[in-house]
């Protein structure tokens, strides 16, 4: 395509690009300002939610803790819990039957139903008096405070008042039917685990006594100075938090504020809706398991109320509860102010492109006719025509340039013509003087790498151990000096290597008469010392055995002694003890005197306890007090008489006892006399065992003096031949290993050196050292050798007099009889 046509195409396409990137960016930066502003707004909102919620949970927490500290709640427990016990067996059917059966006002109302209203007033118990007294306060209380309703809760778990009269009035939160409820829950949750200082907590779900409807409930602890006597717990009023999520303020028509709990459900009512989506509806995003935190989190949320809106999210943690706040609208609606943008800049981004094209196109034309004529010559001189003519060198633009250009092109076309010429007559004279050096050089290459290649073959067969290799061919001059020093190491290391071998045959020769010889006297003298060590350890464990025998009849002796003393002592004791267990009887009957004194008097005090009560009932409200104080003294009163009862039962149990071991200690006693008796009768025995010990002790220990002497020399004897048998196998051993060194190369005039092997000739495996010394020459065997390998080989060891005397010594112990009968029929050293 022509630049005639490509120039407009050009300009209209940047117009066009330039225009629809700024609308873009404009369309962008407007996008981004408004989504900036929408996220703004989110945040604030939810930021501002957030901050309603924790205030409101942070007043109710306070106000249920100051309303725990009002002494009117714990005289009001104490009135229900003591009214609770004249209501009858059926406490709970009872209370439910008055003031939720027959309560005149429907479900939701029956907080407004007083005592005095019934018919028959004769039939009001103390109960339905306290209840008149306290509802009206209680029930003002809850209303102006926005609480759901009021529970009073004894420690026994018994629901002993109720604002609004539920289902859960009068019921027991220890049940199976309310433990597992959220009312339960907080009770568990302080009794349980004895929380007396702050509020317990649990979260929205659904609660049966009020029709499966969702409830919260939070309570505390209702503390004395005895300690916790009940606790005090609320219905947390939804309708409240309801109030602070229906704000919609800067949410326009879709967007709204809800509360989740951390599964994601609504624990507030959405005002969008028309049905109660209260632990109904979940929703379930990213955003809200990132917005775990007081951080505010931004995202999308698809498919709440089948919207696809923008959302903003923030954690809420209160006394254990995960929440969340969220608010969200409709990302159309958040957008419609987009749109209106988007058409305005589209609407002039089509008007600026018309008249950018009508410009760039008068533009172009005015570029394009010299262009043209600058292409005909160029045309010309591609075509090899050097006599064309240039217009426009003069010109200061582009164009201008260009001309110029191609006129320097014309004029190199000139000389590359010249040039060509002459580099054909050079180019003829270089590929002539490249060929000689490349002959001259090939030649040189080949010469070297013969000689490397038969260095390389000798020092092979080097490797191998021929050292009958020879390098016979001459190198080239400067490494035939490589060829010489080769075959001169190699002549040099075969003389030296010949010389070896003789000297190895000489030693290999004179070391296994040696080692022989050597062998055999080593042999002998470890079994002559392994025999008088085994007698000298046979003789210190016998004079062990009798001198430790020795010293137990000396210890038994004063053992019994002792034994003898200590018998003649126990009798007093128990003649003493028998008196003491006498004196405890009299004792123990005294106790029981004083024990019948103390139950009639709890008796009588009980008794004073129970009229007191009465007279407290009689008086109502001015004998409230001491009707308290005589219930305490009558539990007290009680609680000592079964204790009296206790000890009395315990003391009855004690005298029995004390005359069983009267009985038992007079027995002792006896058996300790005939102890007596039979202990001095052993310690004569003893007496002569010990003297007859120590006599053999004395005898055994020079006896084992002796022993241990000759053991000494053996011993030293054997230390000696063992260190020159030794020297011996390592001596073979050398001669050996510098044999198979050797026995790895290849020598001039014969193949390789056959060994002398003595390894068959040795007893057990030999020691090797390697051997460090420089080979010497070989040495002939000395007849004085062979004889001593002889005379050992021939000669018989003879019976050890140790073991004569060992078995002597066992017969005097053994009453004539050997304790090793194999031991004493052998004469053999080796058997020993």
């Amino acid at each position: 395509m022509l630049i005639s046509r490509k120039l407009p195409m050009a300009a209209a396409l940047l117009t066009i690009m330039s225009i629809g990137a700024s609308s873009i960016v404009s369309l962008q930066i407007g996008s981004s300002a408004v989504n900036e502003k929408i996220v703004e707004k989110l945040e604030a909102v939810v930021d501002g939610r957030r901050n309603q919620l924790e205030t409101f949970l942070a007043n109710l927490q306070q106000d249920l803790t100051a309303t725990s500290q009002n002494n009117l709640m714990r005289i009001a427990l104490e009135g229900f819990k003591y009214d609770w016990g004249f209501l009858g067996a059926d406490v709970s059917e009872e209370l439910k039957r008055r003031y939720i059966s027959e309560n005149p006002f429907p479900a939701g109302e029956r907080q407004k139903y007083d005592t005095a209203q019934k018919p028959d007033a004769a039939k009001i118990s103390s109960y339905d008096q306290s209840h008149e007294r306290y509802h009206g306060q209680l029930r003002e209380m809850a209303s102006s405070r926005g609480w759901e309703d009021f529970y009073l809760v004894d420690m026994s778990g018994n629901v002993m008042y109720s604002v609004n009269k539920y289902d859960d009035y009068a019921s027991n939160l220890r049940s199976d039917a309310m433990k597992g409820t959220g009312l339960g829950k907080v009770f568990q949750g302080i009794v349980g685990d004895n929380i007396t200082d702050r509020t317990v907590f649990a979260d929205y779900e659904p609660y049966a006594p009020i029709n499966g409807q969702p409830a919260a409930f939070m309570g505390h602890a209702l503390n004395s100075q005895m300690g916790m006597v009940g606790v005090i717990i609320i219905r947390v009023p939804s309708g409240k938090i309801a109030e602070i999520m229906s704000n919609t303020a800067g949410l326009g028509q879709t967007g709204e504020t809800v509360l989740l709990n951390s599964n994601g459900y609504l624990i507030s009512d959405s005002i969008r809706t028309p049905e109660n989506d209260m632990l109904a509806v979940q929703v379930d995003s990213d955003v809200q398991r990132n917005a775990q935190g007081s951080a505010v989190v931004v995202g999308s949320l698809e498919g709440y109320r089948n919207m696809d809106s923008s959302v903003a999210m923030t954690g809420v943690k209160f006394d254990g509860a995960d929440w969340t706040v969220a608010a969200l609208i409709d990302k159309s609606e958040a957008g419609a102010s987009m749109v209106m943008m988007r058409n305005a800049i589209l609407g002039v981004a089509l008007l600026l492109l018309l008249g950018a094209l009508a410009v760039s196109i008068w533009f172009s034309r005015s570029l394009t006719k010299p262009i043209e004529a600058l292409v005909a010559n160029m045309r010309r001189l591609a075509e090899g025509d050097t006599s064309i003519e240039l217009a426009g060198e003069n010109r200061k633009d582009e164009i201008g340039e260009m001309v110029r250009s191609v006129a320097v092109f014309r004029n190199a076309a000139i000389e590359k013509v010249e040039l060509e010429r002459a580099a054909d007559e050079n180019r003829s004279q270089t590929e002539k003087r490249r060929q000689e050096r490349e002959t001259a050089e090939a030649e040189q290459t080949r010469l070297m790498q013969e000689a490397v290649d038969s260095l390389a073959g000798g020092l092979h067969k080097l490797s191998e151990g021929d050292l009958t290799i020879r390098l016979e061919t001459p190198f080239i001059d400067s490494l035939d000096r490589l060829r010489l020093d080769f075959n001169a190491s190699v002549e040099k290391l075969n003389e030296t290597l010949s010389d070896v071998t003789e000297n190895i045959h000489g030693i290999n020769g004179d070391t296994g008469e040696l080692r022989a010889a050597a062998d055999d006297l080593s042999r002998r003298t470890e079994q002559q010392a392994a025999s008088l060590e085994q007698t000298s350890a046979a003789l210190d464990q016998i004079t062990a055995t009798v001198k430790n025998s020795s010293e137990r009849a000396d210890e038994a002796t004063s053992k019994v002694a002792e034994a003898k003393q200590s018998t003649d002592t126990s009798s007093k004791v128990v003649s003493q003890a028998i008196n003491a267990m006498g004196r405890i009887e009299e004792a123990s009957g005294e106790i029981s005197k004083i024990i019948n004194v103390i139950d009639e008097i709890a008796f009588q005090t009980n008794l004073l306890a129970l009229n007191a009560g009465v007279e407290a009932a009689r008086a109502g409200e001015a004998g409230k007090g001491f009707a308290v104080v005589a219930q305490e003294v009558r539990e007290l009163a009680q609680r000592s008489a079964t204790a009296a009862k206790d000890i009395k039962g315990l003391i009855n149990k004690s005298g029995e006892e004390v005359k069983s071991g009267v009985t038992l200690v007079r027995e002792t006693g006896e058996a300790l006399s005939m102890i007596a008796e039979h202990v001095t009768a052993i310690n004569d025995q003893i007496n002569s065992i010990a003297t007859a010990a120590r006599e053999q002790a004395n005898g055994l220990t020079e006896i084992n003096s002796a022993v241990n002497q000759m053991d000494q020399v053996t011993q030293q004897n054997a230390a000696m031949v063992e260190e020159t048998t030794a020297v011996t196998h390592r001596l073979t051993s050398g001669a050996a290993s510098l044999e198979g060194l050797v026995r790895q190369f290849t020598l001039t005039g014969g193949s390789r050196p056959v060994a002398v092997s003595t390894q068959a000739a040795m007893p057990g495996p030999a020691k090797h050292t390697p051997a460090s010394a420089a080979p010497k020459p070989a040495v002939r065997s000395r007849p004085v050798a062979n004889a001593i390998s002889e005379s050992t080989t021939n000669s018989r060891p003879v019976q050890s007099p140790a073991r004569n005397m060992l078995n002597t010594v066992a017969r005097a112990f053994g009453g004539g009889k050997s304790n090793n009968p194999t031991a004493a029929s052998q004469d053999d050293w080796e058997e020993f």
